[in-house]
């Protein structure tokens, strides 16, 4: 297999479109992210962590536009805009600045990698101590949740429902260096891929992007945040469940990834996940397949619905 043109470090923000920007301002804020910035345009919002923006909404017909990923270096944006399928180098005019390259992937998705310095002071200096088993952390202290949205630390992962799933995973690793870390398939046939980003020795996310077979119409899957601890994804789901959001699926622990999760979807039906605990990885894993019953499996709680990983609306 060829050497990718560069390899992306980490996933930056989505990118969705919705007709109505205060009413997915109050969804996401619900949800635990920030706004950053807000015009008539578009919606610009960081969770407690030091990125600048972790998410963008801009105004229009509803839909799921695209993600952006960080290069490590303004040469990696030089050698991708190369490619024939690739914009030229350029600023972003937009919160946060940087520059970045705007690709279109196989599925028409706009796929932005940036490259940015600017960050912001977190929200959170330090998780919350525990008391499990035998780390005990917290001494002469208790712990009282307040009743708030969830304390969403950063931007996850992202997926996508791909056409063709071979064409779309040769080019993401092509352009952007992410590598498998596990599958789903039947036989000769795949179904899913879940990439983490190639960073060799140094251990990251067990998947950063998921790239999902569709029968459908390709499109949107979901995007997931990481919370702070196990509180705020109980604490979250009650909020929202408050607020009178739609809740998708969990609450669960994955199989493959790990993560305690719940996925609530926004007004227009484009889901959203809440995630803690999930399994950081390096070159050391072995990418393999798993059956379908391995892949869609929750450890514990619920088992996947029937329209999870599909935009629906009332």
């Amino acid at each position: 297999m060829n050497a990718p043109i560069m390899k992306a470090r980490e996933v930056a923000y989505t990118r969705l479109r919705v007709p109505d920007l205060d009413r997915m301002e109050a969804f996401l804020n619900d949800f635990g992210l920030t706004t950053v910035e807000k015009n008539d345009h578009a919606l610009f919002l960081r969770g407690a962590g030091p990125d600048y923006v972790v998410h963008v909404v801009e105004k229009g017909e509803a839909a799921f536009l695209g993600f952006a990923l960080y290069a490590n270096s303004e040469s990696d944006l030089e050698a991708l805009s190369a490619s024939p399928d690739a914009s030229d180098v350029a600023a972003i005019d937009e919160p946060g600045g940087g520059k970045r390259v705007i690709l279109t992937d196989p599925d028409g998705f706009q796929i932005e990698v940036i490259h940015r310095t600017q960050t912001h002071a977190p929200l959170l200096q330090n998780t919350d101590p525990v008391n499990f088993g035998g780390r005990q952390e917290r001494h002469g202290d208790t712990v009282r949740c307040p009743r708030q949205p969830a304390r969403v630390k950063r931007l996850g992962h992202v997926g996508i429902n791909v056409a063709n799933l071979s064409r779309s995973w040769d080019w993401y690793y092509r352009h952007l260096g992410i590598v498998r870390s596990d599958g789903v398939g039947v036989g000769d046939k795949d179904f899913a891929y879940f990439c983490r980003f190639d960073r060799g020795e140094e251990f990251t996310d067990h998947h950063s992007v998921l790239l999902a077979q569709t029968f459908d119409e390709p499109g949107f899957n979901h995007c997931s945040f990481e919370v702070v601890d196990i509180n705020d994804i109980y604490v979250g789901n009650e909020h929202l469940e408050a607020q009178g959001y739609k809740h998708s699926w969990g609450i669960g622990r994955h199989t493959l990834g790990s993560q305690i999760f719940d996925y609530w979807r926004d007004p227009w039906g484009m889901i959203h996940e809440h995630f803690v605990d999930g399994d950081i990885m390096n070159a050391e894993h072995e990418f393999q397949i798993h059956g379908p019953d391995v892949g869609a499996a929750s450890q514990w709680g619920p088992q996947m619905p029937s329209d999870f990983g599909r935009t629906v609306t009332d």
